[in-house]
């Protein structure tokens, strides 16, 4: 009995660690999943943006194409069904997401158009993530700005 007992100790012990070594792979792939997918996005509002600069010269449609590649690109975040808002002008744009995280719009895209001639177009992404055990207060993930400076 006393052999059965010790057994047991130690198999909690052995359990707790063994638990929380893989909840925290698994949080800690959660964090790179968003982290790979917030510049996904941004590369695709980028791209789809500078091939809408390639059919058209007026700023309002690109920045609904912008607006279009954001709603989509945006299920990799699981905010697919969200209601997305536009706010700016010319050539400064902000594309805010309606769900809420830390008082925040929990997905914001930030977009530039500096010049339609030459197709100077950027856009950063940020969004804010909430972890089980990991940034459970939130912690913002941004992607640098991604520029498309050429034509194709």
């Amino acid at each position: 009995m006393k052999k059965y007992a010790q057994n047991v100790i130690e198999f909690a012990f052995v359990f707790l660690v063994i638990m929380s070594i893989f909840l925290s792979i698994i949080e800690l792939s959660l964090y790179w999943r968003a982290r790979h997918s917030v510049s996904n996005i941004a590369n695709e509002i980028v791209a789809n943006m500078q091939i809408e600069a390639q059919n058209t010269k007026t700023e309002s449609q690109i920045v609904n194409s912008a607006l279009n590649a954001f709603k989509k690109s945006a299920g990799l975040l699981n905010l697919a069904n969200e209601n997305y808002t536009i706010d700016g002008s010319s050539g400064s744009y902000k594309i805010t997401c309606s769900f809420q995280k830390k008082g925040k719009s929990a997905l914001v895209a930030l977009i530039n158009i500096n010049n339609l001639e030459r197709g100077d177009i950027s856009a950063a992404v940020i969004y804010i993530y909430s972890g089980i055990f990991l940034y459970q207060d939130g912690r913002e993930i941004s992607s640098g700005p991604v520029q498309a400076i050429q034509k194709f």
